[in-house]
């Protein structure tokens, strides 16, 4: 629904667009590279079960099951009652009314209230791919450098080919600096400081000085007088 991933990663890689495509490759690799050892490293070190994202937000959940009452139904059913809101909990299904122990699979307030009262070990009821073990395992993956490319060992049916230039002629100007903005995203536009209009600036503004207001023309000569410039 967004392009937030993608633009986490132009973001990173920025600083590498004019160099030639292979030379990209090899700067993502080894941004890749520098990633999974740090981040298997700091998974590897985790003393809990959960994330520390996890974790975090499980002891905010848990702030606000303080102020919960409970109600049970039967031993794995509840209702929670939430000051003028409710939720109605399952733990055998891991669902509430409230949807967000369905859709992140990480536990909510009110189904963090009910298994407090049970006893039960809430790691129990999140989602395996919050827990620490999964973390590192993510970030297990080794990435090595590709070597000389006098070292690869190329397929003859790949180094047989002969890869020609694209088909037709490069646009006039400069090449794009700036990426194409997503679907429904604002952009930001400067406005000139001289006719605030948009889309320029005050050095290419066509609106001519001399229809500027007194009242205008008398603030900027008392600028120059109280900076001392008298030219």
């Amino acid at each position: 629904m967004s392009t937030n991933i993608a633009e986490a990663m132009n973001n990173v890689i920025k600083k590498c667009k004019e160099l030639p495509i292979t030379g990209v490759i090899d700067y993502i690799k080894g941004i890749i590279q520098r990633w999974f050892h740090d981040r298997h490293s700091s998974a590897f070190k985790l003393t809990a079960q959960l994330t520390t994202t996890a974790d975090v937000a499980i002891g905010v959940k848990d702030e606000e099951a303080r102020y919960m009452r409970v109600y049970p139904i039967t031993f794995y059913t509840f209702h929670v009652k939430d000051g003028g809101l409710y939720g109605n909990v399952d733990l055998t299904t891991k669902n509430c009314t409230c949807k967000e122990f369905d859709v992140d699979q990480l536990l909510c307030a009110h189904a963090l209230t009910c298994i407090r009262l049970r006893g039960f070990s809430f790691v129990d009821y999140c989602s395996p791919y919050y827990s620490s073990a999964f973390l590192a395992t993510a970030y297990s993956g080794e990435i090595h450098p590709v070597g000389q490319p006098s070292e690869w060992l190329v397929p003859e049916d790949i180094a047989s080919q002969i890869v020609h230039p694209p088909v037709g002629r490069r646009g006039p100007g400069k090449p794009k600096q700036n990426r194409t903005p997503s679907f429904g995203e604002e952009v930001t536009k400067r406005s000139c400081t001289t006719c605030h209009c948009i889309g320029h600036n005050s050095h290419t503004c066509t609106y001519p000085k001399s229809s500027l207001s007194s009242s205008a023309m008398g603030n900027i000569s008392e600028i120059g007088e109280a900076s001392g410039s008298h030219n």
